[in-house]
Protein backbone atom coordinates (compact mmCIF):
# COMPACT_ATOMS: atom_id res chain seq x y z
CA UNK A 1 0.00 0.00 0.00
CA UNK A 2 1.35 3.42 -0.91
CA UNK A 3 1.67 6.42 1.20
CA UNK A 4 -1.99 7.97 -0.37
CA UNK A 5 -3.69 4.55 0.74
CA UNK A 6 -2.81 5.71 4.50
CA UNK A 7 -3.37 9.30 4.24
CA UNK A 8 -6.73 8.23 2.96
CA UNK A 9 -7.40 6.11 5.54
CA UNK A 10 -6.42 8.88 7.60
CA UNK A 11 -9.22 11.09 6.34
CA UNK A 12 -11.94 8.29 5.97
CA UNK A 13 -11.64 7.94 9.97
CA UNK A 14 -12.00 11.98 10.23
CA UNK A 15 -14.76 12.25 8.49
CA UNK A 16 -16.32 9.22 10.05
CA UNK A 17 -15.23 10.91 13.47
CA UNK A 18 -16.57 14.50 12.45
CA UNK A 19 -19.96 12.81 11.16
CA UNK A 20 -20.67 10.84 14.64
CA UNK A 21 -19.07 13.52 16.94
CA UNK A 22 -22.15 14.62 18.69
CA UNK A 23 -22.78 10.56 19.66
CA UNK A 24 -19.60 10.36 21.05
CA UNK A 25 -18.19 13.54 21.91
CA UNK A 26 -14.56 14.61 21.39
CA UNK A 27 -11.89 16.73 23.37
CA UNK A 28 -8.91 19.01 21.67
CA UNK A 29 -6.05 16.65 22.72
CA UNK A 30 -7.17 14.17 20.39
CA UNK A 31 -8.96 11.23 22.73
CA UNK A 32 -12.06 10.80 22.29
CA UNK A 33 -14.73 11.78 25.50
CA UNK A 34 -16.93 13.27 27.23
CA UNK A 35 -15.81 17.06 26.04
CA UNK A 36 -17.89 19.44 24.73
CA UNK A 37 -20.05 20.31 27.84
CA UNK A 38 -19.53 22.31 30.98
CA UNK A 39 -18.85 18.56 33.15
CA UNK A 40 -15.01 19.00 34.47
CA UNK A 41 -12.40 17.62 32.53
CA UNK A 42 -12.21 13.88 31.56
CA UNK A 43 -9.99 11.59 34.07
CA UNK A 44 -8.52 7.56 33.92
CA UNK A 45 -9.17 6.44 30.59
CA UNK A 46 -11.25 9.02 28.52
CA UNK A 47 -8.12 11.32 29.30
CA UNK A 48 -5.41 9.38 27.78
CA UNK A 49 -3.36 11.44 25.16
CA UNK A 50 -1.13 8.17 24.59
CA UNK A 51 -0.98 4.10 24.90
CA UNK A 52 1.37 5.01 28.04
CA UNK A 53 -1.81 6.41 29.26
CA UNK A 54 -3.24 2.92 29.23
CA UNK A 55 -0.23 1.70 31.86
CA UNK A 56 -1.47 -0.73 34.16
CA UNK A 57 -5.18 -0.77 33.25
CA UNK A 58 -7.53 -3.58 32.39
CA UNK A 59 -7.96 -3.42 28.82
CA UNK A 60 -8.87 -6.18 27.29
CA UNK A 61 -9.39 -7.67 23.14
CA UNK A 62 -11.00 -10.53 21.68
CA UNK A 63 -8.94 -13.88 21.62
CA UNK A 64 -7.62 -14.82 18.68
CA UNK A 65 -7.73 -10.95 16.89
CA UNK A 66 -4.94 -9.01 16.07
CA UNK A 67 -6.24 -6.13 18.56
CA UNK A 68 -5.20 -9.38 21.51
CA UNK A 69 -1.75 -8.88 20.09
CA UNK A 70 -2.13 -5.32 20.28
CA UNK A 71 -3.17 -5.28 23.75
CA UNK A 72 0.19 -6.62 24.84
CA UNK A 73 1.65 -3.16 24.11
CA UNK A 74 0.20 -1.77 27.18
CA UNK A 75 2.60 -1.52 29.88
CA UNK A 76 1.52 -3.85 32.90
CA UNK A 77 -1.84 -4.61 30.97
CA UNK A 78 -4.37 -5.91 33.36
CA UNK A 79 -7.67 -8.67 32.37
CA UNK A 80 -7.83 -10.96 30.16
CA UNK A 81 -9.04 -11.67 26.59
CA UNK A 82 -13.00 -12.51 25.67
CA UNK A 83 -14.13 -15.10 22.79
CA UNK A 84 -16.94 -13.32 21.61
CA UNK A 85 -17.25 -9.68 20.85
CA UNK A 86 -20.39 -8.94 22.47
CA UNK A 87 -18.79 -10.14 25.63
CA UNK A 88 -16.54 -7.69 25.45
CA UNK A 89 -19.16 -4.75 25.39
CA UNK A 90 -20.94 -6.78 28.42
CA UNK A 91 -17.68 -6.63 30.32
CA UNK A 92 -17.23 -3.01 29.63
CA UNK A 93 -20.48 -1.97 30.73
CA UNK A 94 -20.02 -4.07 34.34
CA UNK A 95 -16.73 -2.75 35.11
CA UNK A 96 -15.18 -5.70 34.51
CA UNK A 97 -12.75 -4.61 32.44
CA UNK A 98 -11.48 -0.50 32.17
CA UNK A 99 -12.08 -0.76 28.06
CA UNK A 100 -11.47 -2.96 24.84
CA UNK A 101 -9.42 -2.34 22.04
CA UNK A 102 -11.71 -2.19 18.86
CA UNK A 103 -11.58 -0.47 15.25
CA UNK A 104 -12.84 2.93 14.60
CA UNK A 105 -16.09 2.36 13.15
CA UNK A 106 -16.97 -0.31 15.97
CA UNK A 107 -16.58 2.69 18.67
CA UNK A 108 -18.96 5.08 16.73
CA UNK A 109 -21.58 2.53 16.22
CA UNK A 110 -21.26 1.75 19.66
CA UNK A 111 -21.47 5.02 20.72
CA UNK A 112 -24.51 6.53 18.58
CA UNK A 113 -26.82 3.91 19.99
CA UNK A 114 -25.60 3.60 23.76
CA UNK A 115 -24.49 7.28 25.32
CA UNK A 116 -23.09 5.28 28.14
CA UNK A 117 -20.18 5.27 25.86
CA UNK A 118 -17.08 6.43 25.09
CA UNK A 119 -13.91 6.17 23.38
CA UNK A 120 -9.95 7.16 23.28
CA UNK A 121 -8.67 7.57 19.31
CA UNK A 122 -5.01 7.58 19.77
CA UNK A 123 -2.97 8.24 16.62
CA UNK A 124 -1.72 4.49 15.36
CA UNK A 125 1.86 4.82 15.22
CA UNK A 126 2.34 7.77 17.34
CA UNK A 127 0.54 8.12 20.75
CA UNK A 128 -1.47 4.95 19.98
CA UNK A 129 -0.67 1.33 19.17
CA UNK A 130 2.20 0.27 16.65
CA UNK A 131 0.62 -1.14 13.62
CA UNK A 132 1.55 -1.88 9.90
CA UNK A 133 -0.97 -1.02 7.00
CA UNK A 134 -2.39 -4.93 6.97
CA UNK A 135 -3.05 -4.89 10.79
CA UNK A 136 -5.62 -2.06 10.04
CA UNK A 137 -6.81 -2.98 6.99
CA UNK A 138 -9.99 -5.35 6.09
CA UNK A 139 -9.39 -7.79 3.51
CA UNK A 140 -11.39 -10.83 2.20
CA UNK A 141 -10.04 -14.14 2.71
CA UNK A 142 -9.56 -16.92 0.68
CA UNK A 143 -8.20 -20.17 0.07
CA UNK A 144 -4.56 -20.50 -1.01
CA UNK A 145 -5.03 -20.26 -4.93
CA UNK A 146 -8.77 -19.27 -5.14
CA UNK A 147 -9.29 -18.51 -8.58
CA UNK A 148 -11.72 -15.54 -6.97
CA UNK A 149 -8.68 -13.68 -6.01
CA UNK A 150 -8.09 -11.72 -9.20
CA UNK A 151 -11.59 -11.77 -9.98
CA UNK A 152 -12.51 -10.00 -6.44
CA UNK A 153 -9.53 -7.20 -6.58
CA UNK A 154 -10.59 -5.97 -10.36
CA UNK A 155 -14.19 -5.46 -8.28
CA UNK A 156 -12.42 -4.26 -5.32
CA UNK A 157 -10.32 -1.67 -7.26
CA UNK A 158 -13.36 0.14 -8.67
CA UNK A 159 -14.62 0.92 -4.92
CA UNK A 160 -13.56 4.66 -4.50
CA UNK A 161 -12.12 5.42 -1.00
CA UNK A 162 -15.67 7.91 -0.96
CA UNK A 163 -17.74 4.74 -1.62
CA UNK A 164 -16.07 3.08 1.63
CA UNK A 165 -16.30 6.11 3.52
CA UNK A 166 -19.86 6.88 2.99
CA UNK A 167 -21.03 3.42 2.98
CA UNK A 168 -19.64 2.74 6.76
CA UNK A 169 -21.63 6.17 7.31
CA UNK A 170 -24.57 4.41 5.96
CA UNK A 171 -24.25 1.41 7.88
CA UNK A 172 -23.74 2.75 11.31
CA UNK A 173 -27.05 4.80 10.58
CA UNK A 174 -28.82 1.62 9.58
CA UNK A 175 -27.71 0.21 12.90
CA UNK A 176 -28.65 3.14 14.98
CA UNK A 177 -32.56 3.04 13.55
CA UNK A 178 -31.87 5.61 11.34
CA UNK A 179 -33.62 5.61 7.78
CA UNK A 180 -31.49 4.99 4.53
CA UNK A 181 -33.17 5.30 1.26
CA UNK A 182 -30.18 3.03 -0.86
CA UNK A 183 -26.56 2.61 -0.65
CA UNK A 184 -23.80 4.73 -2.16
CA UNK A 185 -22.33 0.84 -3.45
CA UNK A 186 -25.31 -0.35 -5.99
CA UNK A 187 -24.80 -3.06 -8.02
CA UNK A 188 -27.63 -5.10 -9.96
CA UNK A 189 -28.74 -8.91 -8.51
CA UNK A 190 -27.40 -11.18 -11.56
CA UNK A 191 -30.93 -12.84 -12.78
CA UNK A 192 -29.45 -16.19 -13.91
CA UNK A 193 -26.62 -16.14 -11.56
CA UNK A 194 -23.35 -18.34 -12.50
CA UNK A 195 -22.59 -20.06 -9.57
CA UNK A 196 -22.95 -19.41 -5.20
CA UNK A 197 -20.52 -17.28 -3.42
CA UNK A 198 -21.15 -19.15 -0.05
CA UNK A 199 -19.67 -16.47 2.63
CA UNK A 200 -18.49 -16.69 6.26
CA UNK A 201 -18.49 -14.13 9.14
CA UNK A 202 -19.50 -13.81 12.80
CA UNK A 203 -22.54 -11.56 12.07
CA UNK A 204 -22.05 -10.67 15.89
CA UNK A 205 -19.21 -8.04 14.98
CA UNK A 206 -21.19 -4.59 14.49
CA UNK A 207 -21.38 -2.23 12.16
CA UNK A 208 -19.08 -4.52 10.36
CA UNK A 209 -21.73 -7.48 10.65
CA UNK A 210 -24.62 -8.29 12.58
CA UNK A 211 -27.48 -10.22 13.31
CA UNK A 212 -31.50 -9.41 12.63
CA UNK A 213 -34.29 -11.47 13.32
CA UNK A 214 -37.85 -11.65 10.71
CA UNK A 215 -39.05 -8.86 12.02
CA UNK A 216 -36.28 -6.37 11.12
CA UNK A 217 -36.17 -7.87 7.78
CA UNK A 218 -37.33 -5.29 6.30
CA UNK A 219 -33.69 -3.71 7.38
CA UNK A 220 -32.34 -2.15 3.99
CA UNK A 221 -29.34 -4.66 2.69
CA UNK A 222 -30.47 -7.97 5.06
CA UNK A 223 -29.24 -11.48 3.62
CA UNK A 224 -30.80 -14.33 5.31
CA UNK A 225 -28.12 -16.69 7.42
CA UNK A 226 -27.96 -19.90 5.80
CA UNK A 227 -27.32 -23.06 7.44
CA UNK A 228 -29.52 -25.59 9.58
CA UNK A 229 -31.25 -23.77 12.54
CA UNK A 230 -30.84 -20.31 11.36
CA UNK A 231 -34.00 -20.01 9.64
CA UNK A 232 -35.55 -16.24 10.48
CA UNK A 233 -32.21 -14.54 11.22
CA UNK A 234 -30.95 -12.28 8.09
CA UNK A 235 -27.28 -11.02 8.56
CA UNK A 236 -26.50 -7.00 7.92
CA UNK A 237 -23.18 -4.41 8.08
CA UNK A 238 -20.79 -3.35 6.22
CA UNK A 239 -19.28 -6.64 5.29
CA UNK A 240 -22.49 -7.65 4.06
CA UNK A 241 -23.05 -5.06 1.61
CA UNK A 242 -19.36 -5.66 0.33
CA UNK A 243 -19.87 -9.56 0.11
CA UNK A 244 -23.47 -8.63 -1.94
CA UNK A 245 -21.36 -6.52 -3.84
CA UNK A 246 -18.80 -8.04 -4.88
CA UNK A 247 -21.32 -11.26 -5.66
CA UNK A 248 -23.33 -9.27 -8.02
CA UNK A 249 -20.35 -8.21 -10.17
CA UNK A 250 -19.46 -11.87 -9.92
CA UNK A 251 -22.73 -12.84 -11.63
CA UNK A 252 -23.21 -14.90 -8.57
CA UNK A 253 -25.70 -15.81 -5.71
CA UNK A 254 -24.28 -14.57 -2.13
CA UNK A 255 -24.92 -16.93 0.82
CA UNK A 256 -24.06 -15.74 3.86
CA UNK A 257 -22.81 -18.83 6.76
CA UNK A 258 -22.27 -17.61 10.39
CA UNK A 259 -19.49 -18.54 12.37
CA UNK A 260 -17.37 -18.15 15.33
CA UNK A 261 -14.21 -16.04 14.97
CA UNK A 262 -11.83 -18.59 15.55
CA UNK A 263 -13.84 -20.97 13.11
CA UNK A 264 -13.89 -18.91 10.20
CA UNK A 265 -10.45 -19.86 8.60
CA UNK A 266 -10.58 -23.99 9.53
CA UNK A 267 -14.33 -23.44 7.68
CA UNK A 268 -12.66 -21.33 4.84
CA UNK A 269 -9.81 -24.14 4.09
CA UNK A 270 -12.37 -27.27 4.67
CA UNK A 271 -14.25 -25.95 1.67
CA UNK A 272 -17.10 -25.26 3.63
CA UNK A 273 -17.36 -21.66 2.73
CA UNK A 274 -15.52 -19.73 -0.07
CA UNK A 275 -14.47 -16.81 1.44
CA UNK A 276 -14.29 -14.87 5.12
CA UNK A 277 -15.47 -10.99 4.59
CA UNK A 278 -15.74 -10.73 8.50
CA UNK A 279 -13.61 -7.31 9.44
CA UNK A 280 -10.40 -9.78 9.14
CA UNK A 281 -7.22 -8.07 8.84
CA UNK A 282 -4.91 -9.44 6.46
CA UNK A 283 -1.88 -10.34 9.24
CA UNK A 284 1.41 -11.60 8.13
CA UNK A 285 0.05 -14.55 10.68
CA UNK A 286 -3.14 -15.70 8.66
CA UNK A 287 -1.42 -14.78 5.20
CA UNK A 288 0.57 -17.77 6.18
CA UNK A 289 -2.87 -19.78 6.27
CA UNK A 290 -4.68 -18.17 3.39
CA UNK A 291 -4.55 -15.55 0.39
CA UNK A 292 -6.17 -12.06 0.90
CA UNK A 293 -7.46 -9.50 -1.75
CA UNK A 294 -6.94 -6.18 -1.63
CA UNK A 295 -8.19 -3.92 1.59
CA UNK A 296 -11.64 -2.83 1.35
CA UNK A 297 -11.60 -0.60 4.41
CA UNK A 298 -8.76 0.86 6.56
CA UNK A 299 -8.66 2.17 10.29
CA UNK A 300 -7.52 2.90 13.52
CA UNK A 301 -7.09 1.04 16.49
CA UNK A 302 -9.08 2.92 19.73
CA UNK A 303 -9.94 1.82 23.34
CA UNK A 304 -14.09 1.74 24.21
CA UNK A 305 -14.85 2.64 27.80
CA UNK A 306 -17.80 3.66 30.22
CA UNK A 307 -18.02 7.34 30.92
Amino acid sequence: MSNVRRILAVVMAVVLCALCFTACGGNDDAATSDAGSSAPAASGIAAAQSIADLKGMKISAQTGTFHADARAQIENVQGDTYPEFSDLLTAVKSGAIDGYIAEEPTAISACKTDSTLGYVALKNNDTGFTVTEDDVAIAIGLKKGSDLLAKMNEVIAGITNEQKATLMEQIVSIKAGEKVEKFVLESETPENPTGTLKVAMECAYEPYNWTETSSDAATLGAVPISGEGKEGQYANGYDVQIAQYVANKLGMKLEVYSYEWDSLIPALNSGAVDAIVAGMSPTAERREKIDFTDAYYESNLVVIYKK
